[in-house]
């Protein structure tokens, strides 16, 4: 494609701007804003013309300095247009995946985080090794973090990451104090709002090379370190060894106390997360018995609990499922079952009438829509990380009979793309204790 300059009209999920150029080509392009006309370069890949802003001829009023960390897509929009933006793309994925025949949607404003920057308790930098590290601000660090461009393995070495919470960038800091071995390929920091850290070294080196670093974290006020062996296939496959301090810390998540780990997954922004919750039980109907499935250590699960006579909490991680059991029972509440299950072979129990699911990115499968269908519930309640896979769900529950009644957006990571949707779905016909819900932000017009 090459050097083009273009208009651009509007976001699409993913973080880039639909832009046209003069030839009636359609491009679609990162770190451009609305309303902006800008100069992209960039090629053709698999059928679709995707480009980088480089020059901006008429910038948006919304245009602000933007940050290096490659992570932070939207970050040269300002925070109350990125709010906009977001919403925008959830409108639009909604009518793409519905078509001609989709009903108007009425989503209010997108929730914002509590922190806009600062609001992160985990991180996954790169370490970088030391040719790799180039000296900054005049020193010569023995290591170095950063983060990978996206779709790329180029490594941007950081001094810091913005978004992160002050225990978490004090263990950054640690980190980066200190000599480690090659093998060190990445590092997950978790902090709680106390301003303890917990760091696990995902490496493929062995236990014994780390102890002396692991160590000299902790006496540098990390409170614990551990190792995870490095898995190309994904993360922490091969689970984690305590090398130094504590396993483990507390945070709160909404109503509820909960253990949190290095490298067990839990809502990266508490804060936004605690709003999610509570205004998820708040749109929950009463219930005899609730599902819920991709349970994590239950936070979900707990803010139904007062709700509903039973909850059973479906989760495939062994060490998720164990600490939710264990931090439900400090919390004193009863109602509540951890199954250790995979939800592929899933089948919803006939005294099931609430079903609740929190899945990864990639949404829904086929056969887990079909069983819920199935099933004798009457409320869906869907928490979504991805705005594509939800409307693509969304459109095959309405196809099946279901109706949306709610929908809101709330911001857990500002200056990206990202947004999380909770919504709620009930079936044609059934009606429900809609108590608590007000009126809820969503309905079908």
């Amino acid at each position: 494609m090459g050097r083009i300059e273009v208009e651009v009209k509007r976001m699409v999920h993913g973080g880039r701007a639909l832009a046209n150029a003069p030839d009636g080509r359609t491009l679609l392009v990162r770190g451009a804003i609305p309303g902006e006309r800008i100069v992209a370069e960039g090629a053709q890949v698999k059928g679709v013309w995707l480009g980088d802003t480089t020059e901006v001829l008429e910038p948006s009023p919304d245009r602000v300095p933007g940050h290096a960390h490659p992570g932070l897509d939207l970050a040269h929009v300002r925070y109350e247009r990125q709010l906009t933006l977001k919403r925008e793309v959830v409108i639009d994925a909604w009518q793409r995946s519905l078509g001609r025949a989709a009903p108007a949607l009425t989503l209010g404003a997108v929730v914002p985080s509590p922190e806009v920057w600062g609001f992160r308790n985990a991180i996954q930098p790169a370490l970088a090794t030391p040719a790799a590290a180039p000296a900054t601000g005049g020193l010569n660090r023995p290591s170095a973090l950063g983060y990978r461009r996206p779709g790329s393995h180029d490594l941007v070495v950081l001094d810091d990451d913005p978004t992160a919470k002050a225990a978490c960038r004090a263990a950054w800091q640690a980190l980066t104090a200190l000599p480690w071995p090659e093998g060190v390929r990445e590092v997950a920091i978790r902090c709680n709002d106390e301003g303890q850290a917990l760091v696990a070294l995902i490496t493929t080196t062995s236990a014994k090379t780390l102890l002396d670093g692991a160590h000299a974290l902790v006496a540098a006020g990390v409170a614990g370190v551990s190792r995870a062996p490095f898995d190309p296939r994904g993360r922490f496959r091969g689970g984690a060894e305590r090398l130094a301090g504590a396993r483990n810390a507390r945070q709160r998540y909404g109503d509820v106390l909960l253990t949190i780990t290095a490298t067990a997954f839990a809502q990266p922004n508490p804060a936004a997360a605690s709003l999610l919750y509570r205004r998820l039980a708040a749109l929950a109907p009463t219930a005899r018995h609730a599902f819920d499935l991709f349970a994590g250590n239950g936070a979900i699960a707990m803010h139904l609990a007062p709700r509903v006579a039973k909850v059973t909490a479906v989760e495939i991680d062994r060490g998720s499922v164990e600490r939710g059991r264990r931090d439900a029972g400090a919390a004193g509440i009863g109602n509540l079952v951890l199954v250790r299950s995979d939800v592929r072979d899933l089948r919803v129990p006939d005294d099931v009438d609430l079903v609740s699911v929190d899945p990864p990115r990639a949404g829904l499968a086929a056969a887990l829509r079909a069983a819920i269908d199935a099933s004798r519930a009457g409320t869906l309640l869907y928490v979504a990380c991805d705005v594509a896979t939800w409307a693509r769900d969304a459109a095959d529950l309405l196809g099946r009979g279901w109706r949306l009644t709610a929908l809101e957006a709330f911001d857990f990571q500002p200056h990206t793309h990202h947004v999380e949707l909770l919504s709620r779905f009930e079936r044609t016909g059934a009606v429900g204790d809609s108590a608590g819900a007000g009126d809820a932000v969503g309905p079908l017009a």
